[in-house]
């Protein structure tokens, strides 16, 4: 009787482990895990600092003045504000403005007065650029806290170029010297090609390195002279040129 026990025993004993398995389920998918892509948006404002690099030929190609040379870079500074744009993620829009100019040194040398006369008197130049605008990027978020952004800026401005006059030798009935001022000026449009690199060191301050390359679109034929006249002198000048630049901005942070 325990033989034919045992024997039934070891034949119901595969029929029930195959019921087991039945019940049990091991099924994995096959589909890849995925991560959600960081999401970049900040609304803020801060300063920049900004330096446009133009040939040093170019850039004294106003006149012949070999010992007046103006040196490439020009520093600018300004501010912008930027904000993301709720329904399109990763993108934001911008508004800036900055200026700076770049002057030779100054130079001594005898000048020629009204009547004729020569007195001791000093020389300098200048070239001082405005730049407005509006501002177009897409942030990309490759880490916590760091993101990458590629856009254009374009905008609006001024150039002006200077030369400065004075006599060293003070008239005594006028308690003056003579001085002059010859003033070029002119308006251009521009577009700027940029790639920025942001870091939050908090949630509501972010430091940032850009580099552009700026690039003349448009801009008047001639130059106005002293606020009431024109020149065609060097119609084609502009300032066309690399920029590189750092800043530091204030408000809400979400990268």
């Amino acid at each position: 009787m325990k033989k034919v026990l045992l024997l039934l025993s070891v034949l119901i004993l595969p029929m029930y482990l195959t019921a087991q398995d039945e019940e049990i389920d091991l099924s994995f998918d096959n589909e890849p895990l995925t991560e959600d892509a960081r999401s970049y948006f900040v609304l803020a404002g801060g300063i920049t600092f900004d330096w446009l690099m133009i040939k040093e030929d170019y850039l004294n190609s106003f006149c012949d003045c070999p010992d007046l040379l103006l040196s490439s870079p020009i520093q600018l500074t300004g501010g912008q504000g930027v904000t993301g744009i709720p329904w399109v993620k990763n993108l934001r829009v911008g508004v800036f403005g900055y200026g700076g100019s770049v002057e030779s040194n100054q130079i001594d040398r005898p000048m020629s007065t009204a009547n004729d006369s020569v007195i001791n008197g000093s020389l300098q130049t200048s070239l001082a650029a405005s730049m407005f605008g509006f501002s177009l990027h897409y942030g990309y978020v490759p880490f916590e806290h760091f993101a990458i952004l590629g856009g254009v800026n374009a905008g609006w401005g001024d150039i002006t170029y200077e030369i400065f006059a004075s006599s060293t030798t003070i008239d005594d009935v006028k308690q003056q010297g003579d001085f002059g001022t010859d003033r070029l000026v002119k308006n251009y449009f521009f577009a700027m090609p940029n790639i920025q690199l942001e870091y939050a060191l908090a949630n509501f301050i972010i430091i940032r390195a850009d580099a552009s390359y700026n690039l003349t679109i448009g801009q008047d034929s001639k130059w106005t002279h002293n606020n009431i006249g024109s020149s065609t002198v060097n119609p084609n000048f502009d300032i066309s040129g690399l920029k590189i630049g750092f800043g530091v901005m204030v408000g809400l942070v979400n990268f």
